[in-house]
């Protein structure tokens, strides 16, 4: 087992334990799913993104219930899909190069943006074309109404990893049934 596979073994060991009612989270994609993905994306998936894939693609939320960490709930295929489309065509014209160096290209939105994590209009994304002082698959948070900070995270795997370290430190409160963590950004 990769380190993703593991770290995320271990976030939903935590969310099933902490969260008995959250959305299940679904078998893991094909590889047909995850080079249908890429595809209608136009991205080159990474290797975490596709490890975690593998694992579980996603919870199965119908009722778009409070996802377990901060509100958002990991999403399917056909969601990072409809979500990446919907974002690129709603704001994508709306992005400005960031001047360099900095950790992304953009502001707002970007094509190269891939959400992973979501819950009406927030998201986490993966940063696949990254600024100069960016690592490609950074994570970073992106509110409804975009103030973009810093990536959070340098890899998907970092981010499962850092989210159960919180939670296993005490660092969490859980609010509406969901995991809200203390210190993620």
């Amino acid at each position: 087992m990769n380190q993703t596979a593991r770290e995320f073994a271990r976030l939903r060991s935590i969310i099933e334990r902490e969260l008995p009612d959250a959305a299940p989270f679904l078998p893991g994609a094909s590889e047909r799913e995850l080079d249908r993905l890429a595809t209608e994306t136009g991205l080159v998936l990474p290797a975490d993104l596709r490890d975690l894939l593998r694992v579980s693609a996603g919870q199965d939320d119908p009722d778009q219930l409070n996802g377990p960490l901060n509100f958002q709930h990991f999403l399917t295929v056909d969601e990072m899909i409809e979500m990446h489309w919907m974002l690129t065509d709603v704001v994508g014209d709306l992005a400005e190069p960031v001047e360099q160096p900095a950790c992304l290209r953009w502001t707002v939105w970007s094509e190269s943006w891939l959400p992973f994590l979501a819950f009406q209009g927030d998201c986490y994304f993966l940063d696949l074309a990254p600024g100069e002082l960016g690592t490609v698959g950074q994570v970073v948070s992106r509110p409804n109404v975009p103030d973009l900070g810093e990536p959070i995270a340098p890899s998907l795997a970092a981010f499962l990893a850092r989210a159960a370290d919180l939670v296993e430190a005490g660092r969490v409160k859980v609010e509406e049934s969901t995991l809200v963590l203390l210190d993620l950004h």
